[in-house]
């Protein structure tokens, strides 16, 4: 019986290769082999450096995301502030026409 060529997701050997039983849970043996090849050295090493690397890309974004989630709710309330300002340069405005018409008016 053949077995095939697994690739093992364990921390201390992840994305290297082994041989493995193929049979069900039920009649599974316990042949385990390592898959060592001359081309196959350093994937794992290569494997490992993308891997550090994509994590660090994704601290960086992730970092990133922060700083722009921050900026958001900090843009947020100054708009909400700027509105405020406006309603009441608005009512200011509108208050003192009235007085003035009713200055003017003798009302």
């Amino acid at each position: 019986m053949r077995a095939p060529i697994c690739i093992s997701n364990r921390p201390w050997s992840r994305g290297r290769r082994f041989y493995g039983c193929s049979q069900l849970e039920e009649n599974r043996c316990n042949f385990f082999q390592w898959y060592d090849k001359e081309e196959d050295n350093g994937v794992v090493e290569d494997l490992k450096d993308d891997l550090e690397i994509l994590q660090i890309k994704i601290r960086k974004f992730e970092f990133e995301n922060k700083e722009l989630k921050e900026l958001v709710k900090s843009l947020k309330a100054k708009s909400v502030k700027r509105r405020n300002k406006v309603v009441f340069y608005k009512l200011a405005f509108f208050t003192s026409w009235i007085v003035y018409v009713l200055v003017k008016f003798g009302l």
